[in-house]
């Protein structure tokens, strides 16, 4: 397949629907420099990343994934680690400078009768609000 000519990008560029300059003109603007630098990191994600650091001598196994989009000023990252027997995620959402911090804790009851699902959320102002389900569940050993 041959490189594209300037000629197509520009007939490209023309089709575009307007919502889509904004995003178009990010990604030509960083391209203009070849090859390109890699992003640095928003101060969202390297606060996120000292925090996981720092929690490592108490974390068993982790997991952790997420996305940020410099443009919109949003994304979310989380993590996934074991306390004793609950399973504890943690997720950080980030909106327009405004962020929100998820804690879901999964757990069986002490006879593994109920499976217990809990989520915090954090946000702006110290607003908190927490919420906990319960599931009764049956083993096979139940019938």
């Amino acid at each position: 397949m041959n490189p594209p000519s300037r000629e197509i990008l520009h007939r490209l560029v023309d089709s575009l629907p307007e919502g889509a300059f904004e995003a178009a003109q990010s990604m030509l603007t960083h391209l203009q420099v070849w090859p390109p630098q890699r992003p640095s990191m928003s101060p969202e994600l390297e606060r996120f990343r000292e925090e996981a650091r720092k929690s490592r001598g108490r974390i068993t196994a982790m997991v952790g994934g997420g996305a940020y989009d410099p443009i919109r000023g949003s994304g979310s990252m989380g993590s996934t680690t074991w306390e004793g027997d609950t399973l504890v995620a943690v997720t950080r959402r980030y909106h327009r400078g405004q962020e929100l911090n998820i804690v879901e804790r999964i757990r069986l009851d002490e006879d593994s009768k109920v499976l217990v699902y809990k989520h915090s959320v954090h946000g702006p102002g110290n607003k908190f609000d927490e919420h906990e389900i319960t599931f009764q569940i049956h083993s096979e050993l139940d019938e």
